[in-house]
């Protein structure tokens, strides 16, 4: 058993997708025979935090526009003086984590503190309920979406990987934490803290940047571009039919720019190569 919200446009065609969502992944395909929008968000979690925000996920339709809204499932951490219990260990936190139990169970990573399969400690802040009472993993949320062609696409997101398959008019993404995978795209404007972006195409207009991650554009073919980096590569092949002006900034990392003699090009890194 999970938990799932469905969602299938009324309007055939084309939509504009407004998608929102803190945690997990989101797959994209834009399929060539689809003629409704559909949006599945779904846990196999069947209780707890992380399936409350899928049960509480809000559809908003008007016309070709479809708005989806995912609830942070870390919000409402607990205070310092609360508790978290796994099996036969108490936790408490405030000034740092006690655990008056054994640490069976107890896995920390980059900084993130696991119980028994559950968040308690993530960014640096206790994201447990109060009182919770933390079993077996409590699994991720998971979007998945179908596109019909033409469709349009911005997602924002806290910690959330997004892959996309197929072509699509315009992707905005924008993440605290993950990459972007994508397919095709006229209009890409994609901006994370900690992720990567890497895109097979861009056919108009490029605008990409990340503080810790690499850009990579396949086929470059617009008339305008930048991507920025502070801690990672810039890699993109120009087309023929690219014009005007392409940026490509690191300060830590290389860049690699192909077939962009035509272009007005502008490149620069603090510690790295250009070529």
């Amino acid at each position: 058993m999970t938990s799932e919200k469905i969602h299938v446009m009324n309007t055939a065609g084309a939509i504009e997708l407004d998608l929102s969502v803190s945690n997990g992944a989101v797959n994209v395909t834009v399929d060539p025979k689809a003629v409704y929008g559909r949006v599945r968000v779904h846990t196999a979690a069947t209780e707890g935090p992380v399936a409350d925000a899928v049960n509480d996920a809000k559809f908003t339709e008007r016309g070709d526009k479809l708005t989806v809204s995912v609830p942070d499932d870390m919000v409402g951490g607990i205070n310092s003086s609360s508790v978290v219990q796994v099996g036969g260990s108490t936790f408490s936190f405030g000034g740092g984590v006690v655990n008056t139990g054994t640490m069976t169970g107890v896995t920390i990573s980059d900084g993130d503190v696991w119980v028994g399969g559950e968040r308690i400690v993530a960014n640096g802040q206790v994201v447990a309920q109060q009182g919770a009472k933390v079993g077996g993993a409590t699994g991720t949320i998971t979007v998945d979406v179908v596109l019909p062609v033409g469709s349009s696409l911005a997602v924002s997101t806290k910690n959330a990987e997004t892959t996309v398959r197929g072509d699509l008019e315009s992707i905005r993404f924008d993440a605290r934490n993950g990459s972007l995978q994508a397919g095709g795209v006229k209009v890409l404007e994609a901006e994370t803290h900690n992720g990567s972006v890497l895109v097979d195409s861009v056919d108009t207009e490029l605008e990409a940047s990340t503080h810790n991650g690499s850009i990579t554009i396949g086929a470059y073919n617009g008339r305008r571009g930048s991507a920025r980096t502070h801690n990672g590569d810039v890699t993109i092949s120009a087309t023929p039919t690219a014009s005007g002006r392409l940026a490509a900034r690191t300060h830590n990392g290389n860049i690699r720019v192909r077939g962009a003699g035509h272009l007005d090009l502008k490149t620069s890194t603090h510690n790295g190569r250009v070529w």
